[in-house]
């Protein structure tokens, strides 16, 4: 052998073990998923994404060039952080890195942000500085226990703790090796970097590996032969994409174990790649559009399409892929955002994928063959694997054997065909022939092959007999192979037959259910009985099932009635209580349940007397929402499958709950007063809601954030105090409240579709603080406040009283003492008078002059002196209140009595009266006496030719009586001694007056009386 042939041979062995097929079959199996597209509908500003994460609470937190978004499982928010009362702009990349305490650490131009989802908070942990203004200038790697590592420019690797502290700098690890990758933070963010519990790996060029052991805190180069676009890593493996295909690296070896080329994937110039590991056991690479799913010892799995098989990604390519804890594997685009749901759907899809028509009208299992054909509308047959694969290449059809109605089994390879209106036909599987059904003379006028509608179907009853329905009879038909023996009606002649037949059911019981197009339902026992009974609003009935306690659920255009095996309508089902449409086109029942599966035009059903209804659209994996009239079959091992207008929907009722889910439920928008509420600020920390008490206007949102969308969950909902009963939806959004001041419970309970037995429960408190007014300081500020002025009143009640009763005790004591006053007054006064009378009379009597005029004289005098006491009296007790100047005028008048007695005195009264103040009747009569015993006093015994008498009266009162006689000091003793003078000054101390007796200058006496508060 030449040398030329040595090498290639060489060669060709080589690489025939050098690159490692999937699975070496030829044919990529696939994993259908839901996915879901996220882009500028749902809120996404700007398509090109850097980075992703979710936290602890479901939301996923997107970098884009403008700046960061998050998803709370209905549109993209706007992420403004707010730290203390500031608010930070961030208007471009940031990177975010996960903590085990599930804060998240987010890095950006000036340092680090962590974020709480717990307290929905953000603290600034870190501040550096940034002189080549990059986006971020630190980027977390790894946590371990001692501490969090990162890569710092200008600094190399530092460790940081929790609180964002340096612990230790390893400056010697190339920094300008590290600041190079840091200036190159798109691709830095791409996949180039790869942790494990003791490692760190980052990409330190085309075809060199840092690795780095975070135990030993030791380092050294991987180097490797191709140029490397992407690594991943497990705790024993590093994973990487290079040109030629992707690699496994034993670690502690680090030898290539194993390799795949990506050319037995992909049949495509690859422009961009990423890879990640989800998990132990799963890698996730994508190339271009595609995704794959590979175990971790590199053995090819599936390849991930949408439902209906197209790649993930129809055009475009996967930038970077993420996978959360939720199930969710989330891919970043070069024009949108894909959420995945990573999990086997339970729905199949069988369909013929390269014809156009997939209008699925029937469908039959073969038991024995364990193959399922399926009847096309305006087509013929199609034949599956219970995998759901073609076993024919293209439908067998004819011309004439169209709009296929049904298929029953004759024999081994031979099928019986209904078609709509154009007669029976026999399939032989084994040929792909259609031929028409044999039918001999004897029974040609028994059955009309042709009258046949869309509704119709058959029955098998037994090895022989099939009951067949048509639009005037149900026909029983006794087969041998692949002839017919007889043929009998089953209604009797007695029936309305222009009444069309739909369908039929025979029950366990042996009676025969017939629906009609009128709504009418002809029932027959097993005893040949008829009965009739009568659809409400007689709705056209379109199918029938019979559960496993014997009732009968009938398919209507408006509603599924469910009546016992003895024709009592015992239930009614509608859009009211839940189901997605009101024409019910198939029903199956569901084992050992009084429960069935319907088929719409809206999507599946699943409908149980007592559990309710829980309903399955195209987005959990169905063909489409639309199916067709009786186009349902049961297998015996319990998997149903439904036709639908794209192919079949095949699933096993057990599966539907297998799912597992775990969401977690949230508050996704506050709408406050009409206005959005930015819940970053610390408003909705954890599960409570604070608001003031001008803020009851509450819009709330929610959703339960998992492997599903947010509206393939069933949510029910209340505010406990605020209402009893209990809301159900799909899409809990809009909900309003008007909530007064006080502490309010939200109850949310909510399950999945597609795994109902797990209820996930939340609990958020909402409190609306009151208003100063009714908060419990001031209510008990008030209620003291109230009690105080309480227990003042009495007090200032009981005081009034006490008061009031003083004042009557003192006003009795004064009216006590004034009749005393006045009891002296008149003994002192008009006594004197009364005695000086009776010595007059005395004098009279004895004298012996009868006509002794000055006798006469003075007893006139003393009369009248006594007459004017009385009247001073008299005055001063008539008037509640006498004025200074009534006192003037009174003491004017005796002036004018007494001034023709002393012609030689010359009195004058002088007023200066600016406020005319007010005394009682009391004082204002003492006041008069002191006057009037002034003036006599000044008359009698000061030898005066002038007397003067000023009032002043303003904001006080004073009398003033001066005279021009020989003064005070010079009245004997007897007058200064008297009886006057004592009066005077006695009057003075019971009015509380001010009494002052003085020489006058140049001569003279004054006396002056005043108020007490007159100077």
């Amino acid at each position: 052998m030449c040398f030329s042939k040595k090498i290639i041979l060489l060669t060709g062995i080589f690489f025939s073990q050098y690159f490692v097929s999937a699975q070496n079959t030829g044919i990529l199996s696939f994993k259908r998923c839901p996915v879901k597209t996220l882009n500028y509908e749902q809120g996404l500003l700007n398509n090109g994404t850097t980075n992703i994460i979710t936290d602890a609470l479901g939301f996923t937190w997107i970098s884009t060039r403008t700046g960061m978004q998050r998803y709370n499982g209905y549109i993209f928010e706007k992420i403004k952080p707010v730290v203390g009362k500031d608010t930070i702009t961030i208007n471009y990349p940031v990177f975010f890195f996960k903590l085990k305490n599930g804060n998240i650490w987010i890095s950006y131009k000036q340092g680090v942000l962590a974020f709480d989802p717990q307290k929905n908070c953000f603290k600034k942990i870190i501040s550096l500085q940034n002189t080549d203004n990059l986006n971020f200038t630190l980027v977390p790697l790894k946590q371990t226990t001692a501490g969090i590592w990162c890569m710092q420019q200008k600094k190399g690797f530092v460790i940081y703790n929790m609180s964002g502290a340096a612990i230790r700098t390893f400056s010697e690890r190339n920094i300008a090796s590290i600041d190079a990758i840091l200036h190159q933070q798109e691709i830095l963010i791409n996949s180039n970097i790869a942790t494990n519990n003791n490692f760190i790996f980052y990409s330190a060029g085309k075809n060199r590996i840092l690795k780095i052991n975070t135990q030993t805190r030791q380092y050294n180069y991987i180097n490797y032969t191709e140029n490397i676009l992407r690594i991943a890593c497990t705790e024993n493996n590093l994973y990487i994409i290079s040109n030629p295909g992707l690699s496994c690296m034993n670690i502690e070896q680090e030898k290539i174990t194993k390799k795949i080329s990506i050319a037995k994937l992909i049949n495509e110039n690859i422009t961009y790649t990423s890879l990640v590991c989800n998990n132990k056991d799963q890698l996730l690479i994508s190339f271009n559009r595609h995704l794959y799913e590979f175990d971790t010892a590199l053995n090819y799995q599936k390849e991930f399409t949408s439902l209906n098989g197209d790649p993930v990604v129809p055009v475009g390519f996967i930038r970077i892929i993420y996978a959360d804890k939720f199930k969710r594997i989330w891919l970043l685009t070069n024009d949108d955002i894909k959420r995945i749901q990573n999990v086997d759907i339970p729905f199949e899809h069988f369909i013929y994928s390269t014809e156009k028509n997939n209008f699925i009208r029937s469908l039959y299992y073969d038991e024995q063959q364990h193959v399922l054909l399926a009847g096309l509308y305006n087509s013929g047959i199609q034949l599956y694997d219970t995998l759901g694969n073609a076993l024919w290449q293209k439908p067998v059809v004819t011309e004439n054997a169209k709009d296929i109605n049904a298929i029953e089994k004759l024999t081994t390879e031979n099928y019986l065909v209904e078609t709509i209106g154009r007669g029976w036909y026999i399939l032989n599987t084994r040929l792909k022939q259609i031929q028409p059904f044999p039918l001999n003379n004897l029974h040609k006028n028994e059955v009309n092959l042709h009258a046949v509608n869309f509704v119709n179907n058959l029955q098998r009853i037994n090895d022989s007999t099939i009951f067949i329905a048509t639009k005037s009879n149900v026909l029983s038909c006794v087969f041998k192979n692949r002839s017919i023996q007889s043929v009998q009606p089953l209604l009797p002649g007695s029936y309305n037959s222009t009444n069309e037949i739909n369908c039929f059911i025979y029950t366990k019981n042996n009676a025969l259910w017939v629906g009609t197009v009128k709504g009418i339902i002809y029932e027959l026992d097993k005893n040949g009985k008829l009965k009739i009974l009568h659809i409400p609003q007689n709705f056209q009935i379109r199918s029938f099932a019979e559960d496993a306690h014997h009732n009968i659920w009938i398919g209507t255009d408006q509603g599924l009635y469910v009546y016992s095996s003895s024709g009592e309508l015992k239930k009614k089902f509608t859009t009211e209580t839940g189901l997605l449409n009101d024409c019910i086109y198939a029903l199956l029942p569901v084992e050992n349940k009084a429960a069935v599966f319907a088929s719409s035009n809206l999507g599946l059903s699943y409908i149980s007397f007592n559990e309710g209804i829980k309903n399955y659209t195209k987005e959990s994996g169905l063909q489409e929402n639309e199916f067709n009239t009786g186009s349902a079959i049961k297998t015996s091992h319990g998997k149903f499958y439904f036709g639908g207008v794209n192919g079949i929907t095949a699933f096993y009722p057990s599966a539907l709950s297998q799912i597992r889910d775990t969401p977690v439920l949230n508050i996704t928008k506050i709408v406050v007063n009409d206005s959005l509420y930015n819940s970053l600020t610390g408003v909705s920390g954890g599960d409570t809601i604070n608001l003031n008490y001008f803020q009851n206007h509450v819009q709330l949102d929610f959703a339960a954030l998992g492997l599903f969308n947010t509206n393939e969950y069933e949510y029910k909902y209340r505010l406990k105090e605020f209402e009893d009963g209990w809301q159900t939806t799909n899409q809990p959004t809009g909900i309003k409240y008007v909530l007064q001041p006080g502490k309010y419970l939200f109850e949310i309970n909510c399950r999945p579709i597609l795994s109902s037995q797990t209820v996930f429960s939340k609990t958020i408190n909402i409190f609306i603080s009151p208003p100063w007014w009714q908060t419990w300081w001031f209510r008990l500020a008030a209620i003291t406040l109230s009690i105080a002025i309480i227990v003042f009143l009495v007090q200032l009640y009981n005081r009034w009283k006490y008061l009031k009763k003083i004042r009557t005790l003192q006003f009795q004591q004064g009216i006590q003492q004034e009749r005393e006053r006045i009891s002296r007054d008149l003994h002192d006064n008009l006594g004197a008078y009364a005695a000086a009378i009776a010595s007059n009379v005395s004098s009279i009597q004895f004298s012996q002059d009868r006509n002794d005029e000055q006798v006469f004289y003075q007893l006139k005098n003393n009369s009248q002196s006594i007459i004017n006491q009385l009247n001073d009296t008299i005055w001063a007790l008539n008037k509640e209140e006498i004025t200074i100047t009534a006192i003037s005028d009174r003491f004017k008048i005796f002036l004018q009595k007494i001034q023709p007695n002393y012609p030689d005195i010359h009195i004058v009264v002088e007023e200066d009266v600016i406020t005319d103040l007010m005394l009682s009747p009391s004082n204002a009569l003492h006041l008069f006496r002191i006057m009037q015993e002034g003036v006599n006093n000044a008359i009698r015994h000061s030898n005066c030719l002038n007397i003067i008498i000023m009032i002043i009266c303003g904001s006080s009162w004073k009398v003033i009586i001066k005279d021009d006689g020989k003064g005070f000091l010079h009245f004997n003793e007897k007058v200064i001694s008297g009886n006057g003078l004592k009066n005077i000054q006695l009057r003075g101390e019971k009015a509380g007056w001010k009494i002052i007796w003085e020489d006058a200058s140049p001569k003279g006496t004054l006396l002056m009386i005043s108020s007490n508060n007159d100077s």
